[in-house]
């Protein structure tokens, strides 16, 4: 049986992005140290504009009203943002009105929204703080003495339901500052103005990832009308100085993983060949967006395809988004450049730092696997960003490199690497352009940027809304410090080498490895990375090796043969050709012949002391570990489990044994906490080893 679908022979370079998702970080911050490095001089000039950037935004700072203040001034570090985080964030989720007024009254009415009355110059900041403060003690007065009784039953009556009102409100002024238009029309009419400016945009049609087939066809004619529209707004000024589309594949097909290879090819690939051919028409560049770590593999299946296919000879508008705080991402461009120079395309490649940081952190810790995929701390983002940039500058015939960053340093770091090269940069619509007025235009620095720019409905923007508040609200993003005036300018502009090497390369110390996340007392169980084409081959030939095992499932009796019945054959629930094994039904005798062994073990195991009985269950559980793709295939073939659910089956058990070895092991003595004796178990066939 065939249970991992394989499309490729692995070429060298595809075979090192491969290997770098379980590189050490120390070995990977070395390597992009070593690469990003740059002689003092050259360091030095870079410093200088960085400084010159920083001083300009911060007096500029005064005329600004978006998310800049707004985080400045509510952020993430206080009682108040985090409680306008949950707000947003929960409001996704909640689906009745009662729910929400309760969340509302919570999350509101303990904020301390009068203190930030008239700190920030920002009309937006101080008009929501005033609401805030209104809301507040609307909402609080509930249980306030200070306010009178009629009142308090004005607000009984219909407080709640005018308040989340007015945060619906309110969540509809904040989109205003990261969306450029409900429709593609609105936006491309929005665009006009700073287009005239010197800048240029990358539309996005918001919707996260589809749920349903229904969801992605209709992301999909989103996209399309999209083009439509932009290729006529164009109207011919090419892929680099016209307006282009950026397009998330999981929006486009609800089941966008790699363990849906085969589907993606067949399904998704058309659809995605389709909004490139239309791309294509218009003589436009559409850009793949990056999603997280997991679909970085078959999202490199899908771009070869394409670069393969002769439809799309000679288009230089097939973009690719590839993330730097991704250890592999030096592995990508090497393998993107070494594509588009095979199949003779020049790749938009659009060089990002990341936005799925704390899920990729928190997805490996859950999934146990052996390390992390992205670095853990963001100055080696940096550092990671800069090394890559030098491999895409130096790659003009393959690649048009974007470069997209809110953060001076690293502008002003490419503006000197890139001299004489052809390039742009990009930021995000509603948090960049204050920093890149500093840059587009002739009487400044000259080079173009590119606005990504979000198009959609209120309903549309939160979940994006959210993202990018927590991404640039986060203490060390430098959206945030940059506004901070108790950042010194310094500091905002010091080289990333230089301070990654005070670090010497090591991790950062607050976050554990996944295997270490339970501290020294307990090891967090392995589990398998099913986007990982070196474990999907260990694991495939594991499987194989199970199917070939005969296996009988009989009594264990201490000291006496079984004597029961002939054995029957186990099939397969989905597939009833396939013999999984054999099962021997135990005897009357033969329970009463184990239960008699029980009785006279228990007094030798009562006595065993409890550093022994717990060596016992880990030993139990390095067994199961050592043998998952074992237990993984009975589970698939005898449980009808999919892959992921054996997983966690197998995992489900050794954890289990690791937390009582540690139970038993710092609680237990035989005087305080005698043996339970024989205990009988008959374990469910939903959780077959887990339970049992």
């Amino acid at each position: 049986m065939q249970f991992v679908e394989f499309a490729r022979s692995q070429t060298a370079l595809r075979d090192a992005i491969t290997a770098a998702y379980r590189r050490d970080e120390r070995e990977c911050v070395a390597l992009m140290m070593e690469q990003a490095s740059m002689p003092a001089e050259q360091v030095a000039s870079i410093k200088a504009l960085a400084s010159k950037l920083v001083t300009q935004v911060r007096r500029e700072r005064t005329k600004s009203s978006g998310v800049d203040a707004l985080m400045h001034e509510f952020t993430l570090s206080s009682q108040e943002g985090i409680a306008l985080m949950c707000l947003a964030e929960a409001l996704l989720r909640i689906p009745d009105r009662l729910t929400a007024d309760k969340l509302i009254r919570d999350k509101i009415s303990g904020g301390d929204w009068a203190s930030h009355l008239g700190n920030s110059a920002s009309l937006f900041v101080n008009a929501a703080a005033w609401g805030l403060l209104v809301t507040g003690k609307l909402v609080s007065s509930h249980s306030s003495q200070g306010l009178s009784s009629a009142l308090t039953r004005i607000i009984a009556k219909g407080g709640e339901p005018l308040i989340r009102k007015g945060v619906d409100l309110a969540m509809r002024m904040l989109g205003k500052q990261f969306v450029t238009g409900e429709t593609i029309e609105e936006a491309l009419a929005n665009g006009r103005e700073r287009e005239a400016r010197g800048y240029r945009f990358s539309y996005d049609m918001l919707g996260e990832a589809a749920m349903t087939e229904a969801d992605a066809q209709r992301y999909l004619r989103d996209y399309e009308m999209a083009i439509h529209a932009i290729g006529k707004e164009s109207n011919g000024r090419g892929i680099y100085n016209g307006p282009g589309i950026s397009v998330k594949l999981s929006a486009i097909h609800p089941r966008y993983a790699r363990m849906k290879h085969e589907r993606m090819m067949a399904e998704l690939l058309p659809r995605l060949k389709g909004l490139f051919l239309l791309a294509k028409q218009y003589n436009i560049g559409l850009n793949i967006d990056a999603e997280e770590a997991d679909r970085l593999e078959i999202s490199m299946d899908l771009v070869e395809a394409l670069a393969n296919d002769p439809d799309l000879n000679g288009f230089e508008g097939i973009g690719i988004v590839v993330q730097a705080y991704q250890k592999r991402c030096p592995y990508v461009i090497d393998y993107l450049i070494d594509l588009a120079r095979r199949t003779q395309h020049r790749f938009m490649v659009r060089l990002v730092k990341g936005a799925y940081w704390d899920a990729e952190i928190k997805r490996a810790q859950v999934d146990g696997l052996d390390g992390y995929p992205v670095y853990t701390r963001k100055v080696y983002t940096d550092v990671s960003y800069l090394a890559c940039a030098k491999k895409l500058l130096a790659a003009q015939d393959a690649i048009y490199p974007q470069f997209a960053s809110h953060n001076a340093y690293t502008l002003s770091a490419v503006y000197h690497l890139a001299q004489g090269k052809d390039y742009e940069f990009q930021c995000l619509h509603g948090m960049g352009e204050t920093l890149y007025d500093q840059v587009v235009g002739k009487d400044k620095l000259d080079k173009p940027c590119r606005i990504y720019a979000p198009v959609g409905s209120h309903e549309t923007l939160l979940a994006y809304l959210v993202r990018r508040l927590l991404e640039n609200g986060a203490n060390s993003s430098f959206v945030n410090r940059i506004v901070d005036e108790n950042v010194s300018i310094e500091e905002l502009v010091e080289d990333p080498v230089a301070e990654a090497s005070r670090f010497g390369g090591l991790p950062h110390n607050k976050i554990a490895l996944p295997t270490d996340l339970y501290g020294s007392g307990r090891k967090n169980s392995a589990g398998l990375d099913l986007a990982n084409e070196h474990v999907l081959q260990g694991l495939q030939q594991g499987l194989h090796a199970s199917e070939q095992q005969t296996w009988l499932a009989a009594p264990l009796l201490a000291d006496a043969e079984p004597s029961g019945t002939a054995s029957q054959a186990v099939l397969n629930p989905a597939n009833h050709q396939d013999v999984v094994g054999q099962v021997q039904e135990a005897t009357r005798e033969d329970v009463e012949a184990a239960l008699q062994a029980a009785v006279r073990a228990a007094p030798v195991w009562a006595a065993t002391a409890p550093a022994k009985r717990a060596e016992a269950l880990d030993r139990m559980a390095d067994l199961m570990e050592a043998n998952m793709p074992a237990l993984m295939g009975l589970a698939v073939r005898e449980a009808g489990k999919t892959l992921n659910n054996a997983i966690a089956e197998v995992r489900e058990a050794v954890d289990f044994c690791r937390y009582y070895a540690a139970q038993v092991r710092e609680e237990f003595d035989n005087s305080r906490h005698p043996a339970l004796g024989p205990v009988v178990c008959i374990s469910p066939w939903n959780f077959p080893l887990a339970i049992f």
